[in-house]
């Protein structure tokens, strides 16, 4: 029941972190955001995991499992979804990435040997349905081309591959502090690399622009995201992808109430005013 309870949490902090998120966009740019939320959370984690003098080498077989879960997500992950909302609106992006709860479950019952019962399947259908009806508002979504559909969908990909891999290792290591902080870390090098090597060549595709106005908003997420990304990997500690990931896969939920709430400034702006 633990897993669930940190899942619950996961998926509200999660909804609420891209609502600040989205309003940091408007001042720089999606490799900017994953960045400074990959330090917050980086720093974080290796703080506790020295803390509890946790880190342990050799950590056997669970390493490689961390490290390319850190590949696909959240950094890249992330990134992707945060240029399909600027691309194509959160509208969209919401519901096709949300189906990463679906493929992860999937993921798990072929790879990882997790069982599948018709009520689990019925539950994670119902929530992606629930999403898919609350996130549709039957309105123009504004302009946006068909090939930047790959974005969310990559995104949701990403999502479920990175779960199944931290659940592999967490599987080997046991120890989910070690393990976020090891994902995290991978996440935040590739992340700085691909920007790096993008503007060398001349792309601005993943620029990196810091400002005042940016570091307030994403700095705020980042913070909020990094005590979901902990939390999520307590769920995986305590429970199974197939229970877990439909539960912290609600997300989105809590986004769209949130995104309306924040309508009037009633959450958002108290906080954010006063950092």
């Amino acid at each position: 029941m633990i897993g669930e309870i940190y899942a619950i949490l996961t998926a509200l902090l999660r909804g609420y972190a891209v609502v600040p998120v989205r309003k940091g966009l408007k001042y720089s740019t999606p490799s900017t955001s994953a960045i400074i939320y990959l330090l917050i959370n980086t720093t974080i984690l290796w703080a506790i995991t020295l803390y509890n003098n946790s880190f342990k080498l050799p950590l056997a077989d669970g390493f490689i499992y961390f490290v390319l879960a850190g590949i696909t997500a959240p950094g890249i992950a992330t990134r992707f979804r945060d240029i399909s909302i600027t691309r194509i609106g959160i509208i969209l992006t919401t519901p096709i990435v949300s189906t990463n709860t679906l493929l992860s479950m999937v993921i798990a019952v072929f790879f990882l040997g997790e069982k599948l019962t018709p009520n689990l399947a019925a539950g994670a259908l119902l929530i992606f349905t629930g999403i898919n009806l609350l996130t549709w508002r039957g309105e123009n979504t504004g302009e946006w081309r068909k090939k930047d559909l790959i974005y969310p969908i990559a995104a949701a990909f990403l999502y479920a591959i990175s779960t199944n891999l931290r659940k592999l290792g967490l599987l080997k290591i046991g120890d989910p502090i070690v393990g976020a902080a090891i994902t995290s870390t991978v996440s935040l090098i590739m992340l700085v690399f691909t920007s790096q090597v993008s503007q060398a060549l001349g792309s601005n595709s993943w620029e990196l622009r810091f400002n005042k106005e940016a570091l307030k908003y994403f700095g705020f997420s980042g913070l909020i995201s990094s005590i979901a990304f902990l939390t999520y990997f307590m769920a995986l500690s305590s429970s199974s992808v197939v229970k877990i990931q439909p539960i912290a896969g609600t997300n989105p939920l809590f986004s769209v109430i949130f995104s309306f709430i924040n309508r009037f400034n009633f959450i958002n702006g108290i906080i954010i005013k006063s950092l």
